[in-house]
């Protein structure tokens, strides 16, 4: 493992084949636990990665996006755009150093949009293998797209726009790969899952029921929504 410590020509003698990208943020953690809570995170786990991969590891990024906890003193925020230019830049650093293998690293969810950032990066270059710490799942899913799910709510909304050219697949590889080489490479037909099992009439009644649970949801939302911004205006007063 190498880091910002060590000297430019040591980096270049240690040849490390990966780079590692620790991001954090600086938010309240409740009364016990420090506002740099996820940075302090990051940066040990980004050590303990570094030294697994013989990576060369860079600082932690501190600050993340945190606009749900600005409520407390101390937090700080970026905008998403700027947390995603940031990566940009940095990978494009990288990138050009010669780097083709590169991790990044989140302790923080709220840093969402960290990960469509990097799909677009992987798909501006196709040579590149920038790639999330965290796993999206331990086995394939069954059904994500254009399957047994999508092809049923077509068949109950719109029947006379699916063909009868129903193909299954199930790639033996987890969700995230679709996001670093696309569905042209893990699927031959851009399908995943088991169109040929869709039915209408299950269709009819699964969707029945999504219906009453998001109008369910909905209702209530808005409900709590005030009284949470009535408590707010209250408490301001």
């Amino acid at each position: 493992m190498v880091t910002a410590k060590n000297t430019w020509e040591e980096i270049k003698e240690a040849q490390p084949e990966i780079a590692l990208i620790p991001i954090g943020t600086i938010e309240q953690h409740g009364r016990h636990l420090p506002v740099g809570t996820d940075w302090l995170v990051a940066e040990a786990r980004g050590r303990e990665l570094g030294r697994e991969l013989g990576a060369y590891v860079l600082p932690a990024m501190p600050f993340g996006c945190s606009v749900e906890h600005m409520g407390f003193p101390g937090t700080v925020t970026l905008r998403p755009a700027t947390l995603a230019a940031f990566l940009e830049d940095l990978v494009e650093s990288l990138y050009r150093q010669g780097f083709r293998k590169i991790v990044v690293l989140s302790t923080h969810g709220g840093n969402w949009i960290l990960k469509p950032t990097l799909r677009e990066l992987n798909f501006e270059h196709p040579d590149l293998m920038l790639i999330w710490a965290h796993a999206m799942s331990a086995e394939p899913p069954p059904d994500i797209h254009a399957g047994e799910g999508e092809t049923a709510t077509m068949l109950h909304y719109y029947p006379e726009l699916v063909r009868e050219r129903r193909e299954d697949c199930s790639p033996a590889y987890t969700q995230e790969y679709n996001d670093y080489v696309g569905l042209d490479v893990t699927t031959d037909t851009g399908v995943w899952g088991r169109p040929s099992r869709a039915s209408a009439e299950k269709a009819a009644t699964s969707l029945q029921g999504a219906t009453e649970r998001q109008v369910k949801y909905i209702r209530e939302t808005f409900g709590r929504l005030e009284e949470l911004r009535n408590r707010r205006q209250r408490a301001e007063q």
